[in-house]
């Protein structure tokens, strides 16, 4: 199982420990543990890059009791809450007068008198502009209850908004409360089987497992690409290509 990004802080929480000097050390000792952790400590200290490791660490199920900054899962909810709000569809909007009246009869009214007066040489200006945009028709029971419908979309997206929230917030409360789960575990499998009872928090977590946690998967992928794609099989189609590599590194 490659490494993930939700192991990268919980090693060097473990290395930290493991280069501090101590009493009985030696000078030689010392100076390679001070050199050692001099080098590491100074890595992801990016604001970005601390976040995004401190997030996957959380969504890890071994390692999510490790995280220290308690804002996280503040941070957690708020990209779960931003993608489901983007996913929702936006209700569709008709244009209404003050009244709630839609404005469809007096652009019928106007469309009635242009057709009925003389026809007028159209400008060079007018053949540029693009075609107006077809606005939908409603019928004289949608226009009669216009403002009731509306009123009905908006309560219904705040009704979904609150539902999302609260579901958000039952999946987080539960996630936090369970213990976490053994090193050997893989995450991805985990979160596979336990996908109905954190359907929400699911999307999320792989997006952050999928991120791979050094360079040497792909490095390995690209050695395999080479070896597949030789001159001697200069002839293969790409499609072919790519199912020969993926099932060399997947069989």
């Amino acid at each position: 199982m490659s490494p993930t990004c939700g192991q990268v802080l919980p090693i060097l929480q473990k290395l930290e420990k493991h280069f501090t000097v101590e009493e009985g050390d030696t000078v030689f000792v010392c100076n390679l543990k001070q050199a050692v952790w001099g080098n590491l400590s100074k890595r992801y200290q990016s604001d970005g890059i601390r976040h995004f490791l401190e997030e996957a660490t959380a969504l890890d199920p071994r390692f999510k009791h490790k995280v220290e900054d308690s804002t996280v899962w503040d941070r957690v909810k708020e990209k779960l809450m931003a993608g489901k709000l983007t996913e929702s569809e936006q209700p569709t909007e008709y244009a209404h007068g003050e009244d709630g009246v839609t404005m469809q009869s007096e652009e019928k009214r106007q469309q009635r008198e242009n057709e009925e007066g003389e026809g007028t040489q159209e400008s060079e200006e007018e053949e540029e502009q693009p075609p107006p945009c077809k606005k939908a028709i409603m019928s004289p029971l949608e226009e009669l209850f216009a403002a009731e419908d509306d009123l009905k979309m908006k309560t219904s997206s705040s009704n979904s908004t609150t539902s999302i929230q609260h579901q958000t917030d039952r999946e987080l409360k539960m996630y936090q409360e369970m213990p976490p789960t053994m090193t050997s575990d893989d995450p991805a499998a985990w979160w596979w089987n336990n996908r109905t009872t954190y359907p929400l928090l699911l999307e999320v977590a792989f997006s952050y497992l999928c991120v791979q946690a050094s360079s040497t998967p792909s490095e390995r992928v690209f050695s395999t690409a080479g070896d597949t794609i030789c001159p001697e099989r200069s002839c293969t189609l790409p499609e072919k290509a790519d199912m020969l590599i993926f099932l060399n590194k997947n069989c």
